[in-house]
């Protein structure tokens, strides 16, 4: 497991190895991450990521281990990305675009097929939410912040992220279909 605090204490010692496997082991989800705020482009998101590193390596003295590292580079990464798209003069906030790819040798073909429709069925509906909800749900799921980390990354209080996501699990299994909701339980 990733020791954030010992690499950073490392890190603030002088030794450069421990802030790469800091960059290592974030980089990848901040640039999907800012790639979120940047309507999907990835090399604006990659130029955004590369700020955040850049200041926290010359600003290593700011972090203050109240929080997660984690938190605090996707805190960097979210405020960047805002005065960024501010200063293009186009804040666009676009959703979720991945590809789920279903690959088992033991599924039929049939099954894959089904599969790979409600992937895409529920990335539709992931789309069709909020850009607020999509930000939440995935700091929440594939992030796996805490409401409290979720609420410092968005400048939200803990009430606010319960009901953000509340709100944005009600509305993704009301546009996704109570019944190909159930299916996924």
């Amino acid at each position: 497991m990733f020791d954030y605090k010992t690499n950073y204490r490392d890190f603030l010692e002088g030794d450069n190895n421990a802030f790469e496997r800091i960059v290592l082991e974030y980089k990848d989800n901040l640039i999907y991450f800012i790639s979120r705020y940047t309507g999907g482009d990835i090399a604006t998101a990659e130029d955004i990521a590369q700020d955040v590193f850049a200041h926290l390596y010359v600003y290593k003295e700011q972090y203050n281990f109240n929080y997660s590292l984690k938190t605090f580079i996707f805190t960097l990464g979210k405020n960047k990305a805002i005065d960024h798209m501010r200063k293009q003069s186009r804040i666009t906030f676009n959703s979720f675009d991945s590809q789920i790819e279903a690959s088992s040798d033991e599924k039929s073909l049939e099954d894959i097929i089904i599969k790979n429709q409600q992937n895409r069925e529920l990335i539709r509906s992931f789309k069709s939410l909020k850009p607020e909800y999509q930000r939440a749900l995935y700091l929440y799921v594939f992030e796996e912040l805490s409401y409290n980390e979720i609420g410092r990354v968005m400048g939200k209080t803990l009430p606010q992220i319960k009901v953000l996501i509340f709100r944005a699990r009600k509305a993704l299994k009301s546009n996704f279909g109570e019944e190909d909701w159930e299916d996924e339980k």
